[in-house]
């Protein structure tokens, strides 16, 4: 059985708060921060409320040598992994991930915070069972530099590691909103993995998108798509599938805000350009570089080709360009 506390250690000393600042060594991939993980749960602190909750983790211990660390995310990006130690005490148990805002009162004791929306769930195993063991969760969270990792949990929820030490986490109930907190509890046991964003797409830079520097697509970058002669070439940042679409511009008439085919109706509407397939789809080369493709003999006029790319991950992209075919200039005798 966890062992069910209402009283936890508040800080004291002035050299345990200096060390609070201490941040944890980060690097240019993937970043990790929160729990090490290195406990057993002990603590269900929705039980002792008797309703679920919210734990947002304030203090924990950092690598290398395990002093109490309190500054939340060192890096901004997209938490792509949360990993938890956990379980269900007596029923399996469920937990949600998210990031939250935490400001402290002076004695450490209370806290006023808000949470952003719930990123990732799963269910943890019913215990304890000896040792419990650590689950790795996908998820998609953006997070800012400074945000504390936090967990909605049912009432049966163990994930909070009780020790002498000045570790610890606050408690929300009703789960995490803008409010005060109603209690302090040990080391919430989680720890998550923060992707750069170079893009702002909300994706994780090395694990989810596949063009970190194009926000409008997670697949494959397509740059230099250009229309020259009956050549078309491109670049892939990826091998990859791609297909190419032809359309042909003809006039049409603008009807409600669209640009449709003319009728008899419509006929003293605006102009306007619309274009029509022209021919079947085609497909071309995908290895990842520098790309040809062939395109068929086509009559003046202007067209759009459409190309799409799908990755290996099935993320797809799609790019147009615009282009003209003028008549042949016959050379005078």
């Amino acid at each position: 059985m966890p062992l069910l506390k209402t009283r936890k250690t508040m800080i004291t000393s002035a050299a345990a708060l200096a060390a609070l600042l201490l941040v944890p060594a980060t690097g240019s991939a993937a970043t990790n921060f929160g729990s090490r993980l290195l406990n057993d749960p002990t603590s269900a602190d929705c039980q002792l409320l008797l309703a679920p909750c919210s734990v947002v983790s304030f203090i924990q211990p950092s690598d290398p040598a395990g002093d109490p660390y309190s500054g939340g995310a060192p890096v901004s990006g997209v938490i792509t992994k949360f990993r938890i130690r956990a379980y269900g005490n007596g029923a399996p148990a469920t937990v949600a991930f998210r990031v939250g805002n935490l400001t402290p009162a002076g004695d450490l004791l209370s806290a006023t915070g808000s949470a952003s929306p719930i990123g990732a769930s799963a269910t943890v195993a019913a215990g304890p069972t000896g040792t419990t063991p650590i689950i790795d969760v996908p998820g998609r969270v953006p997070v800012t530099a400074g945000q504390h990792l936090a967990v909605d949990g049912s009432t049966n929820l163990v994930a909070t590691y009780d020790s002498s030490g000045s570790k610890f986490s606050y408690v929300f109930s009703p789960p995490l909103a803008a409010g005060g907190s109603s209690a302090v509890t040990g080391e919430l046991l989680v720890a998550a993995s923060i992707e750069p964003d170079a893009d702002k797409d909300g994706f994780g830079d090395e694990t989810q998108d596949g063009c970190p520097s194009d926000g409008s697509t997670q697949g494959s970058c397509v740059t230099g798509l250009k229309v020259s002669g009956r050549k078309i070439s491109y670049s892939l940042s990826a091998a990859s599938t791609v297909k190419f679409a032809l359309a042909k511009a003809t006039k049409g008439r603008k009807v409600s805000g669209k640009c449709v085919r003319k009728t008899r109706k419509n006929r003293k509407k605006k102009s306007c350009i619309r274009y029509v397939k022209s021919g079947a789809t085609f497909s071309g080369s995908g290895k990842a570089g520098a790309n040809t493709a062939k395109l068929r003999k086509l009559k003046p006029g202007k067209y759009q080709l459409t190309i799409t790319v799908t990755d290996a991950a099935n993320r797809a992209t799609i790019k147009t360009k615009n282009f003209t075919v003028k008549k042949a200039r016959h050379k005078k005798k």
